[in-house]
């Protein structure tokens, strides 16, 4: 996707969660923020030079969806574009520092995606405020990103 495209997406998700209740509408919640966050760092990855900055759509690792000149969607296998969640797949080139930090930071949402939505912890306010932290973190710092220039990707 294009960086525009995964900052649309980001505000709509941010302006959902904003909606919904932390703790009683926490499994939403929770994956509007954590899709929210694979956004930016898509986003930022895109705005690096690291991954390509597109109109294709993934579906899996490497394999994304294509506008066709008819509206038609054709899939089709590619490089790294976009990842579905941080570490799948896995960015091979190097990775700036505040990109890296957006991604650890994403690793401590995705920490508790399992154990919260589907081995049945119960969701605490201690754990969506380390969420909702860990998100801003991001978020702030693909601000500070998107407001430095863009960078081309190299064979994009």
């Amino acid at each position: 996707m294009k960086v525009a495209s995964h900052k649309e997406k980001i505000d709509k998700l941010m302006a959902l969660r904003q909606r919904l209740d932390p703790l009683e509408d926490f499994e939403i919640w929770f994956w509007a923020g954590m899709t929210a966050g694979t956004h930016a760092v898509n986003a930022a990855l895109h705005q690096a030079g690291v991954t390509r900055d597109d109109d294709k759509f993934p579906t899996q690792p490497h394999v994304y969806l294509s506008r066709q000149p008819d509206g038609s969607l054709k899939t089709a296998f590619g490089p790294l574009g976009d990842v579905l969640h941080v570490g799948r797949p896995k960015v091979e080139a190097p990775v700036p520092e505040d990109v890296a930090t957006m991604m650890e930071q994403m690793e401590i949402i995705e920490h508790y995606r399992d154990p919260c939505l589907r081995d049945g912890l119960a969701p605490t306010a201690a754990i969506a405020d380390e969420c909702d932290a860990a998100l801003r973190r991001c978020m702030a710092l693909l601000a500070a990103r998107l407001a430095e220039p863009v960078t081309a990707t190299e064979g994009a």
